[in-house]
């Protein structure tokens, strides 16, 4: 027995037959979620990579730094064995080092543990 469909101006339409109206709509809503889908994941590889290019640029200046640093502290240490022992140079130098370590974690300290 052959369906049927309302007949607007004589002709029959199949827009108004509900299981096709609701795979279309299923279809297109599918449609909408995978392109949003994938906007959000381009946009978030994008952030993810500006993140990683960001953190090894500071990688990269830490590692400049801690070596010029060391270097710094090697000279030191040379310097102060002209006139001292190694051990000696090497305990004015560890000494130094403690001391500016902490005053650099006094002073990065928050203000309300200071106050406290």
């Amino acid at each position: 027995m052959a369906e049927k469909y309302p007949a607007i101006n004589g002709r029959r339409t199949a827009d108004s037959d509900w299981p096709s109206l609701i795979e279309r709509a299923v279809d297109d809503l599918s449609r909408i979620v995978q392109s949003e889908a994938q906007i959000f994941q381009t946009r978030l590889s994008a952030a993810i990579e500006l993140r990683i290019s960001s953190a090894m640029i500071v990688l990269a200046a830490v590692g400049v730094i801690v070596t010029g640093a060391l270097c710094l502290l090697c000279a030191a240490i040379f310097l102060l064995h002209q006139w001292l022992p190694w051990w000696q140079a090497f305990g004015i130098a560890g000494g130094a080092l403690v001391l500016v370590g902490i005053v650099c974690y006094a002073t990065m300290r928050p203000r309300s543990e200071v106050r406290a």
